[in-house]
């Protein structure tokens, strides 16, 4: 089966350069934003994501990147110290927002940018990826001041996409299963 992709072009970051998956699934304009923290794409490290993600779907030379690690290896590409995005109980995230480490900040929305550009361009994701992003918006909702609710709206989107790779490539996904 051939993956039809959705790369943006010289005009930014657009809806209709967006997979249909994800413009019908992901409806605010906050999806669309490069200015404001709380957007996917609205830093610049963010954007590197999603630079990052397009090279590597339209290039296809990069094999050995593995998508599901891919946060951790674009953070430790730029010399971040990578945070990995889990449950975190509520003690350490007390002291995640107390210590307000940039490192956590950026290892957080690096997975969520990674998990929703690879929705942008392909319209699926990786189970995993989904995880490690849905885990990264609990963090930076505790450890950022959120009043517009962003991060609960981003974080429901995507729980709610049930668009992923199981549902393209099955065989492929059950063979990775059982070994």
């Amino acid at each position: 089966m051939s993956m039809t992709m959705y790369f943006d072009n010289e005009n930014g970051i657009q809806k209709e350069t967006s997979h249909p998956h994800f413009t019908e699934h992901f409806k605010l304009d906050i999806y669309y934003d490069t200015a404001k923290k709380e957007a996917p794409f609205g830093s610049a490290v963010s954007q590197e994501v999603l630079e990052r993600l397009t090279a590597y779907f339209k290039d296809k030379s990069d094999e050995g990147l593995n998508l599901s690690a891919f946060p951790k290896h674009f953070a430790e590409e730029k010399g971040i110290s990578f945070v990995e995005p889990k449950d975190y109980d509520a003690l350490t995230l007390q002291k995640m927002r107390e210590a307000q480490d940039e490192n956590t900040r950026l290892s957080m929305q690096i997975a969520v940018s990674a998990a929703l550009g690879q929705i942008k361009i392909t319209g699926y994701i990786l189970p995993v990826l989904r995880d490690k992003a849905l885990d990264a918006l609990h963090v930076l909702k505790e450890i950022e001041t959120d009043e517009s609710g962003y991060y609960d709206q981003m974080f429901y989107d995507l729980l709610t996409f049930t668009k992923d790779y199981t549902a393209i490539l099955p065989e492929l996904w059950c063979k990775r299963c059982i070994q």
